[in-house]
C-alpha cells in the first residue's frame, strides 16, 4: 500500500476466511474503534490457525538521500493485544543496512542471567572495557555507563525510565548466564574492515520495543534513506500472533528534536550551616542529545542552590543542592515560593529555552546533627561553621588521566558514629577513586578523610558544581566545589 511520508495509516494484523482488506486509510475508524477495547484474562491473544502463516503488512513510502523519518506504532498504547515489530526494507524486499558493528574485544555474562529491563550485570574481561563503550549482546546493543565499584559489584548500562536503554533502535531483552557479547565499534555500511579475528555484525533497520523505554510494547526507529527511492515498512507481531482486535497505527513523521526538564524534588526544608539535594531529570525528545543548562534563581536572602546545573549530552540527570547560611532568617510567605528555574539548550544552531518548575516553599529547619565540608587538598584547615559562600566556591583542577586529592571533612553536633558518603555530580567519568570495600568513611571519633578524584583519559574540558553528602545525620550536603577538567595542567 503506497502512504505518504509524513502521514499516518491505520492497520490491522489479521486475514479473515474471506481475504476481505484489513488495511484501512487514516480516516477510516475501524480499527481505531477497536484500540481500547480489552481482553479478559483467559481468552487467546491471537486467532492463529495451525501451519498458517502470520500476517504481515506492507506499506511503501519515498524518501531522499540522507533524509530521516521516525517510524512507530502505536497499539498497545492504545489497548491492542498486538506486539509489533517494523522494519524497513528496499523496494525489492531486502532489509536496509544501517549500520556494522566490529567486535573489539570479547565478552561474556557471569554471575547470573539479566533480564530485559535490569541496567547491571557482570561481564568477563571488564578491565578491558572503558565508559562509554558499545556492547552487542545477540542483537541489542548497550552502551556503559559505570564501571564495578568493588569485587562484589554491577558494571551499569545507560538507562532510560530506569529500564535497560538500547541504541541504535535495537530492542532490550533477556540474556542467559555464560552468553558471549562483544565491545563493538560502529561502522557505516559496507565498510571495508581490518580483520582482527572478531565477528562483525550487521546491523538493520529494525524494531520490536522501543530501544529508548518510552512506548512499551509498541516500536518505533529512526531511519535515514541511504539513497533517493521507494522503500517498504513490514509491520508484522513479534510473537507471530495475528486476530480481528490486532489493530495498530503506523506514523511516519519527521523528527522534532526538544526537551523537557523536570525538578525532582521541591518544598525543601534546609538546615542552617547545611544543604539539602535535589535533582533535575530529562526528558530528550525525537533525538535530541545536547547539553542542557539549568539556571535557578529568587532564592530567599541567606540561601543559595548549585548553578547553573548542566545536563551533559547523552545524559538524563544532573545533581545540585540547596544551601542555608548560618545566619539564614526564616523565609517569609512572599520569598519562599519565588524561585524560579530555567533550562536552555541549543537545537539546530538555536538557543531554545523551556521553563521547569520551581523548587517549592522553601522553609528554614533546626540546626542538622552534622555539618559537612568539601575541600581541595592544602595544608591542615580545621572545619568552621559553614557560610554562605554563594558565587564564590572553592575550586580543584583535574586534568583527564590524572588523579588529585581532595578532603572530606565534618563538624559534629550530636553526631558521633561513623559517617559515609558519597560525591554526586562530578562529571561522567571521574571518580572517587580507591574507595575500598567499605566506601568513603570517616570512623567514629575522626573528622577528616582525604579521598582522590579520578579522571578517564577521555573527559572533555568542562566546569561542574558538585558537592557531598552524607548518609546517617539525614543526607546532609557541604557547599559545592566547582570542578574544572582541563587538558593541560594548572601553572
Amino acid at each position: 500500500m503506497k502512504i505518504a511520508a509524513p502521514g499516518a495509516v491505520n492497520g490491522r494484523l489479521w486475514k479473515p476466511r474471506a481475504e476481505q482488506s484489513h488495511v484501512t486509510s487514516a480516516s477510516s475508524p475501524a480499527p481505531e474503534e477497536r484500540l481500547g477495547h480489552s481482553r479478559a484474562p483467559d481468552e487467546n491473544p491471537g486467532s492463529q490457525a495451525v501451519g498458517e502463516q502470520p500476517d504481515v503488512d506492507l506499506f511503501r513510502f519515498d524518501a531522499k538521500a540522507g533524509q530521516t523519518w521516525i517510524i512507530e506504532t502505536q497499539a498497545a498504547q492504545r489497548g491492542s493485544p498486538a506486539d509489533t515489530k517494523i522494519e524497513v526494507l528496499h523496494a525489492d524486499g531486502r532489509p536496509v543496512e544501517r549500520l556494522l558493528l566490529q567486535a573489539v574485544r570479547n565478552t561474556a555474562i557471569n554471575f547470573r542471567s539479566i533480564d530485559s529491563n535490569g541496567i547491571g550485570a557482570r561481564l568477563d574481561n571488564y578491565e578491558e572495557m572503558e565508559l562509554n563503550d558499545f556492547v552487542y549482546f545477540n542483537g541489542e546493543v548497550v552502551k556503559l555507563f559505570r564501571m564495578p565499584q568493588g569485587p562484589d559489584s554491577d558494571m551499569l548500562f545507560y538507562a532510560s525510565n530506569a529500564k535497560r536503554h538500547a541504541y541504535f533502535d535495537t530492542s532490550a531483552m533477556a540474556h542467559a548466564l555464560d552468553e558471549a557479547a562483544y565491545v563493538v565499534e560502529p561502522h557505516p555500511p559496507g565498510a571495508r574492515l581490518v580483520s582482527n579475528g572478531l565477528p562483525a555484525f550487521p546491523l538493520f533497520y529494525a524494531n520490536d520495543d522501543d530501544g529508548e523505554r518510552k512506548l512499551g510494547a509498541d516500536s518505533k526507529l529512526f531511519f535515514t534513506a541511504p539513497s533517493d527511492g521507494a522503500y517498504l515498512v513490514r509491520v508484522t507481531d513479534a510473537r507471530g500472533y495475528s486476530g480481528e482486535r490486532f489493530a495498530y497505527r503506523l506514523i511516519l513523521r519527521e523528527p522534532r528534536p526538544d526537551f523537557k526538564v523536570t525538578l525532582n524534588a521541591t518544598n525543601f526544608t534546609v538546615n542552617p550551616g547545611s544543604g539539602r539535594e535535589f535533582s533535575v531529570a530529562a526528558d530528550r525528545l525525537d533525538g535530541f542529545d545536547g547539553d542542557i543548562q539549568v539556571e535557578i534563581a529568587g532564592l530567599p536572602p541567606g540561601f543559595s542552590v548549585s548553578t547553573p546545573l548542566v545536563i551533559q549530552a547523552g545524559h538524563t540527570e544532573a545533581k545540585g543542592a540547596i544551601h542555608a547560611a548560618p545566619e539564614a532568617l526564616k523565609p517569609h510567605e512572599t520569598n519562599a515560593p519565588a524561585t524560579k528555574v530555567t533550562a536552555t539548550a541549543t537545537i539546530d544552531g538555536k538557543p531554545v529555552s523551556r521553563e521547569v518548575n520551581n523548587l517549592g516553599k522553601i522553609a528554614l529547619g533546626d540546626k542538622p546533627r552534622l555539618f559537612v565540608f568539601f575541600e581541595p587538598d592544602s595544608p591542615a584547615r580545621a572545619a568552621a561553621p559553614a557560610s554562605n559562600e554563594a558565587g564564590h566556591p572553592f575550586e580543584i583542577t583535574i586534568v583527564p588521566g590524572q588523579t588529585v586529592p581532595a578532603w572530606l571533612k565534618i563538624q559534629r553536633n550530636g553526631h558521633e558514629d561513623l559517617v559515609t558518603f558519597t560525591v554526586e555530580n562530578l562529571p561522567h567519568g571521574v571518580i572517587v577513586d580507591n574507595i575500598g570495600l567499605n566506601g568513603v568513611l570517616i570512623p567514629k571519633g575522626e573528622s577528616e578523610r582525604q579521598i582522590f578524584l579520578a579522571a578517564a583519559k577521555w573527559v572533555p574540558e568542562q566546569d561542574r558544581l558538585c558537592y557531598a553528602v552524607e548518609n546517617q545525620a539525614g543526607r546532609q550536603t557541604s557547599l559545592p566545589i566547582l570542578l574544572h577538567v582541563r587538558k593541560q595542567p594548572p601553572r
